[in-house]
This record gives structure tokens, sequence and C-alpha cells, in this order.
């Protein structure tokens, strides 16, 4: 019933549709919190991964694929092509009308209760007298806005969490199709009253989200079959809850539970595994149908996860990586990414290029052979396409470039080899503030090449490339001062 609702809610043109074209179809895939050591095509590990794995092998693996340290700001910057602070979602999105009265109420309780809030918190919440809304702003124009203007199907499903309201929903940014949630987190299991929707539909109760994702998808890309179409796959997985603790409710598949209990994987990283791999055997449906249907050649698959694994609620692991979730740290940023475009991408190639997130948005419209445009909105695209850089035969280098970073005060600046690492007290996102106190900060200096675990503070013996990479990064926060 669920997949005959979904064939339904799609345009009823999907099966009248033209011959093939040239142009190739885009899966997008990002899974939530998976830490830089949790795929075994790059860290040793006892999580399996073997589909994510096949795509680095078959495909492109990015060993320096970076994002931002957050869930929402990450994917605002792949469907932007910008920073965090330019797309205006520095943050979480701000809540629209109720977040006013939470916000205030939550203020005095704090007040009351005289309990400061530590700089630095990725999960305090605005003070309701300097907050900055959270928010795209209504002149950018996001990644399936330009490919569907261009023709292509496109459809989202799974985690949104770029907006509350209705200006910011999947519909009237660019996807002709939805399944997910709007916010930041969900539960695993279906049950009365979740914020699932098809269409803006409440979706019956019963089903796995790794599972209905997936399997709205593959419906997705089977009636889209004959015309291009941008796949927009966004897991729950691997962000918690992983565990109901009210009812000690699993939230992974019984099977996969079973699996690694029998490898002799304690908990709770049982959990984890198991949560994880189950995303991993449904993108393998995915790569399977477009195989079955004769598009794999001529796909783009891309994947990576929206910030690195957490550190204190389960047992992410970011490998060599210092840090995690939050942090600006390697541990938060630097993330697994693979792509696949057999077409296109000779397979076993590996960078080590600084890719980032943003760079998404540019490869999408070079693969589909559109334009990346100078600017988006206020700002400048910062994203670059990926594909002359992967392309079979004369590889380009990746452009050089500076690359920052700016989570409620946990700042970064990356250069090269060289990365400053600081944390000044931004919590509010007050842009002027921040550049001010910034300028007062003494931040570390690691080099990347020589300590990839950030552990030699390098301040002091490199100050022309401390202080060059200082007044690079106050440049570019004091062009969001208000």
């Amino acid at each position: 019933m669920i997949r005959l609702l979904t064939l339904l809610a799609l345009p009823f043109f999907a099966v009248l549709s033209a011959a093939p074209v040239a142009r190739p179809n885009i899966v997008l895939i990002i899974t939530d919190d998976q830490g830089y050591g949790d795929t075994t095509g790059f860290w040793k590990t006892d999580l399996e991964t073997p589909h994510l794995d096949a795509i680095g092998r078959e495909g492109a693996r990015f060993t320096r694929f970076r994002v931002n340290p957050l869930c929402a700001p990450t994917r605002a910057s792949v469907m932007t092509g910008l920073d965090s602070l330019a797309s205006g979602m520095w943050r979480g999105p701000s809540e629209g009308p109720r977040s006013e009265e939470r916000t205030q109420a939550k203020a005095k309780k704090r007040a009351a209760k005289s309990a400061p809030r530590p700089a630095g918190d990725a999960n305090a919440d605005d003070d309701p007298e300097s907050r900055i809304e959270r928010r795209l702003a209504a002149d950018l124009r996001l990644l399936p806005q330009f490919l569907k203007a261009a023709g292509y199907a496109t459809g989202a499903f799974g985690k949104w969490h770029l907006g509350y309201e209705p200006a910011n929903s999947p519909a009237a940014r660019g996807f002709d199709s939805f399944t997910g949630f709007i916010g930041g987190a969900h539960p695993y299991w279906l049950r009365p009253n979740s914020r699932v929707v098809t269409n803006g539909a409440p979706v019956p109760p019963g089903a796995h989200t790794t599972d209905l994702f997936a399997d709205r998808a593959i419906d997705f890309i089977r009636a889209y079959r004959q015309r291009p179409f941008f796949c927009y796959l966004a897991f729950n997985a691997v962000h918690g809850p992983l565990r109901n603790a009210e009812r000690d409710a699993d939230s992974a598949r019984p099977e996969w539970l079973a699996y690694y209990e029998r490898k002799g994987v304690p908990q709770p990283r049982r959990d984890y595994n198991a949560v994880m791999t189950h995303a991993d055997a449904r993108i393998g449906d995915v790569l399977r149908t477009l195989a079955e249907l004769g598009l794999a050649e001529n796909t783009l698959v891309i994947c990576h996860s929206d910030n690195g694994g957490i550190l204190h609620s389960y047992p992410s692991n970011n490998g060599p990586l210092r840090g995690g979730k939050g942090q600006t740290y390697e541990g938060g940023i630097r993330v697994p990414a693979v792509m696949r475009w057999p077409a296109v991408i000779a397979a076993g190639t590996v960078s080590d290029a600084n890719a980032a997130h943003y760079d998404v948005f540019a490869t999408a419209l070079d693969a589909a052979g559109l334009p990346v445009p100078a600017r988006n909105g206020r700002f400048p695209v910062q994203g670059v396409s990926l594909i002359p850089h992967v392309r079979s035969g004369a590889r380009e280098p990746l452009a050089d470039r500076h690359q920052f970073w700016d989570l409620y005060g946990q700042c970064g600046a990356l250069h090269g080899k060289w990365k400053l690492v600081g944390q000044i007290d931004n919590h509010h996102g007050r842009f002027d503030l921040a550049a001010q106190q910034a300028e007062r900060t003494i931040f570390q200096l690691y080099d990347l090449d020589a300590d990839l675990g950030e552990t030699r503070d390098l301040a002091a013996v490199e100050p022309a490339v401390y202080d060059d990479l200082k007044r690079r990064h106050l440049e570019w926060l004091r062009q969001f001062a208000r």
C-alpha cells in the first residue's frame, strides 16, 4: 500500500516520458552523524559498509572531504554552494512562529537557575534578545531548483532540516516529491502521530525510516527511469536516538542487531553498527535498482556524511581524527565521501585534495551540463566542480583556496596542509562581536600532513602562516557583521 501511495503521488506523466537522454541521473545520499572511521574504506572498524566501499572502489574516494560540524549547515551548503554563514544556516533552522515563545521560556528558566551557557555549546538555545534568524534567504536558489528548470525530475526522501516555514519546504525549494521529516531528528520506527509525511500527508505507522526512505527513492527512480532525475536520499541513520530509553526499544532492525551480536560486538556499539549497516544495505538496493534498469553507467552517485561522528551520546568512530560533531577539529568536519559515475570516473580513483560539501552543488550542476553560477543570492559560490578533478584520463588539480568555519564560536580555517582552530564566545551568531573577539583570541595551528590528529600546536613555530590564516579568517567573519 505504501508503494502504491508513493506512485500515485508522483506526477502521472512519469511513465509517458521521452526516450533516455545523455544527461546523467544524479543520486545524492547523505548519512547522518557517520564518523570518518565508521566506513571500512577509510579506516579499520568493526562496522561493515560494503556498498559504500564499493562506490569508492568503482569510482572515487575523497580522503580530505570536509563539511560543517552540524547537520543543517552542511545540508544548506550542499544545496546552495555557499558556506554556512553565507547560506544563513549557521546552525539549525529557526523554528518559525512557535520558536519565540519557546526561546523566551527557556531563557527565563536558565536565568532562574543562574546557569550560564558555555561558550561554543552547539546544543544551546538562542537568547531572544540577540537572536539572529537562521533561514535560507528568499533569493537563494537550491540545487533542485536549478535541475528542475533544466528538465530533471526531483525527489527528496528523508531528513530535510532546511526550514520549517512553507517558503523553505522541499516543494517550495524545487522538489517534485518528498517523503520525510522536516526537523533535525526522528525515531526510526514510525508510530502514531509520527512527523514523517509524503507531500504533506502523514505516513501510516509501522515502517522503519531507513526502509521507508530507501523504498520511496527506489520507487522514484523506477518511475522516472526514462528521463533524467535528481534523487536526494537523506537517511537519519546513524543519528540518535539509537535506543528508546523509556521502553528500552531497539531502533535497529532485529536481523542486524543479531548479526553484530553473533560477531561479539557489545552494546551500545552494537546498536550503532546495526543502524549504519542497515542503511548501507539499503544503499546497495538503490545501486542494484540502477543496475537492473540499465542506468548505472550514466548515473552520478555521491555519498557522504553530514558531519563527524558524535562523541558524547553513543560510540561513533572518527578514526585517527581529533574531536567530533559540533567541533572544528578534523573529527567534526572531515567525513567519508565517495563518488561513482562509470561513464566518466575511472574505478579506484583516490583524491587527497581538500574537497568540500559546497562542491557537491557545483559538481551536480557541471555533470548536468549546467553553468555553475558565480553568485547565489548576495554571496559568491564557494563550490567548484569535482568532475575535472576525478575525470578519467587527464585529471586536473583542485583549485587552491581557503576554507573557513564558524559554529557558535568553534572556528576553523584551512589552506593546503595548514589548519587554524580556535574558540570564541559566539554562541548567539553575532558575527560583528565574533570578529572583535577573534582578534583577541589565540588560535592553534596544525600541519595536517605531519599531524593528522592535531596534537602539536605550531602557532609559535610558524608565525607567518598563523598570522595569514588568522587575518583571512577575520576578513571572512567581517563579511557577515551586522
